[in-house]
């Protein structure tokens, strides 16, 4: 495991100070090629790598209309990504309408609505978009989502328990659908 975090934080300081080091030593296909675009690379990630990510992006737009949806992680689980991979196989993502509102997307159905607003990360006090549900809703009544946006139209969110006191539970992540 020691190994692993190591690769993380050595593949880390590479992938930033290329970033940063200006256009001489970081071409825009280093970023392209280093940053996560679909589920399929962010699944890959270990949880130190989607901190980073998720510590690194900006909260952009809220999208609007159907986003496909993808649980990445479930922290507590005995087998995380496994659980994660069953609990995507209910979950499909989210509608968003243009006040933020959203209702969850389940196969042949929808249900669960809730509401969403700028806010700051419980993570690091930074900007983000919250989404909750109202109190009483079966299932995600006790539930914070914080969303930022990784890639154009591709969000990356932190799953959190709120009561009785916060708890971070895995990740997610939705992507806004082309029309």
């Amino acid at each position: 495991m020691k190994i692993a975090s190591r690769f993380c934080d050595v593949r880390t300081i590479l992938f930033l100070a290329l970033a940063y080091a200006g256009p001489a030593f970081a071409p825009v296909t280093a970023f392209a090629q280093t940053c996560p675009l679909t589920f399929a690379d962010l699944k890959k990630l270990n949880p130190c790598e989607l901190d980073r990510l998720f510590e690194q992006a900006k909260p952009g737009e809220l999208p609007v209309g159907y986003c496909r949806g993808q649980v990445l992680l479930m922290t507590e689980a005995r087998h995380p990504k496994l659980r994660a991979r069953f609990a995507s196989t209910a979950w499909k993502g989210k509608h968003f309408e243009p006040g933020g509102d959203f209702i969850n997307q389940w196969p042949g159905f929808t249900a669960l609505r809730g509401t969403s607003a700028r806010g700051e990360s419980w993570r690091d006090g930074k900007p983000c978009w919250v989404l909750q549900y109202p109190p009483g809703t079966p299932v995600f009544g006790n539930t914070r989502d914080e969303l930022r946006e990784i890639a154009p139209g591709l969000f990356l969110a932190r799953l959190y328990e709120r009561c009785p006191c916060p708890r971070f539970r895995g990740y997610f992540a939705i992507q806004r659908e082309c029309e």
